[in-house]
């Protein structure tokens, strides 16, 4: 099962988002349902005008006739009614106390008698929704109740333009809410993001404390905790240098001695012994050049390396301090090893260079034929990048083996033994911790192999 972490502005984002959009949706249908009241009630109230209309009607024509025509009159006023408003249909009857019809349509009737005074209701009428209004009043003719029925299509687009009308504001006053609480969360949120970038860019070497200016004070804890920790872990790797360097020191010292010894029982030593010591003595050599190797992998380590000094380095001299380092024992191989070197100057540690540049001329002059070319390069592109650069006539490596070299003890097949598997895992290292760049390809000659480091250009 994975596990999800869950990040912070997340986690706020959601305490904040939903019972925002809670609030929200609920104003939202408050704001919907009181509008449509106020609509409703506003056509209720016109509704109940006309049947106040008719009833002061009735007073005039009582007063004036009281013959047949007041039927025809009232049915008059409603149609004079119906030409203000063509959208919805208006019916009326009005009747006495007897339920006799004194004006209107006889079929509201039902309705006069089912409805309370005074009261509205919604109805089908004929197969048609309806809102009834009953009123009743004490006409010159004695007590009678008017109805009055009419159609719902306007009530129906007033439905619609409250819809509109604050749905799509509410909607978007939602959206303008919850935006604003992400900008306001991510804004709050952006010493964090400060501060995790800047750890995130930092190098594995950079152990100085984190800044505590710019942060809230929220955070300070955390930063004075990990300034703490990193404190130990500077100690601790200052520590691990000191212990590095004496066992470099005190190792060099009694090998030294012992391969002195070697070389001095094998002056002495009758023929039978001398094979059993010179076979001794290649197990010391390998044994010391493996211990060396050890320690100065061990020292250019991203731990070990974070209290180094860089200097600004010429590479010019570096390639004539290897020459005179290298050339007896390109003689002794019988391999041409040749230099030429043009001005480039690096930020650097010169004895993590000095082992580089070592472990690389070394590879080449193992892996060389015999009279084969061995040729050490430095100079500058035209972009200002230092680069140094070694060529040799060996087997090369295959493409597929170049990512595998760099790994610790680890040896292509075929290669010729006495090696430990260090040398270009040392080289790796190094130029890790100058932030160079480490390239394998085809030899300069056709034939073997090239391997290029090319450095960040210097200040």
């Amino acid at each position: 099962m994975v596990n999800r972490h869950d990040s912070l502005r997340s986690r706020l984002l959601r305490r904040l988002w939903w019972p925002l959009l809670a609030v929200l949706l609920l104003s939202a249908l408050y704001e919907y349902d009181q509008a449509l009241n106020r609509a409703r009630d506003d056509q209720d109230l016109a509704l109940r005008r006309v049947a106040i209309a008719i009833a002061s009607r009735l007073d005039v024509d009582a007063d004036d006739a009281r013959d047949d025509d007041l039927g025809w009159h009232l049915g008059r006023t409603v149609a004079a009614m119906q030409r203000a408003d063509l959208t919805d249909r208006l019916m009326f009857v009005v009747c006495d106390s007897h339920q006799t019809v004194i004006g209107g349509d006889a079929a509201l009737l039902a309705l006069a008698r089912a409805a309370n005074p005074q009261t509205y209701a919604d109805r089908e009428v004929n197969g048609e929704a309806m809102r009834v209004v009953t009123f009743p009043h004490p006409s010159p003719l004695g007590p009678v109740t008017v109805v009055v029925a009419e159609t719902t299509h306007r009530r129906a687009q007033q439905g619609r333009r409250v819809l509109i009308d604050t749905v799509p504001p509410n909607l978007l006053l939602i959206g303008l809410a919850l935006l604003l609480v992400r900008t306001g969360v991510n804004r709050a949120m952006s010493p964090l993001n400060r501060l995790s970038v800047s750890v995130a860019q930092r190098a594995p070497e950079d152990l100085s404390p984190l800044p505590l200016e710019p942060l809230p004070e929220e955070l300070l804890p955390l930063v004075k905790s990990i300034n703490r920790l990193m404190t130990h872990v500077s100690s601790s790797v200052e520590s691990q240098q000191a212990f590095l360097s004496n066992a470099a020191h005190q190792l060099r010292t009694p090998l030294a001695g012992v391969q002195t010894q070697i070389e001095l029982a094998l002056r002495e030593a009758p023929d039978a012994q001398k094979q059993r010591l010179l076979k001794v003595q290649q197990a010391l050599q390998r044994m010391v050049r493996m211990t060396h190797q050890m320690l100065a992998l061990a020292r250019s380590s991203s731990q070990a390396a974070s209290t180094e000094d860089f200097d600004t380095i010429e590479l010019q001299h570096l390639l004539e301090d290897a020459a005179s380092t290298w050339l007896d024992s390109a003689l002794a191989a019988r391999v041409d090893l040749g230099f030429e070197a043009e001005p480039a100057r690096i930020r650097g540690s010169t004895w993590m260079l000095r082992e580089m540049l070592g472990n690389l001329i070394d590879n080449a002059i193992r892996h060389s034929p015999t009279d084969g070319r061995v040729t050490v390069r430095c100079g500058c592109t035209a972009t200002g990048h230092p680069w140094l650069a070694i060529d040799d006539e060996g087997p090369g490596i295959p493409a597929s083996e170049h990512d595998k070299v760099c790994e610790r003890f680890y040896q292509v097949a075929g290669t010729q033994p006495g090696g430990a598997g260090l040398g270009l895992a040392i080289v790796r290292e190094v130029t890790l911790r100058h932030g160079a760049s480490l390239t394998f390809s085809s030899g300069a000659w056709g034939q073997g192999l090239t391997v290029r480091v090319e450095f960040p250009r210097a200040a």
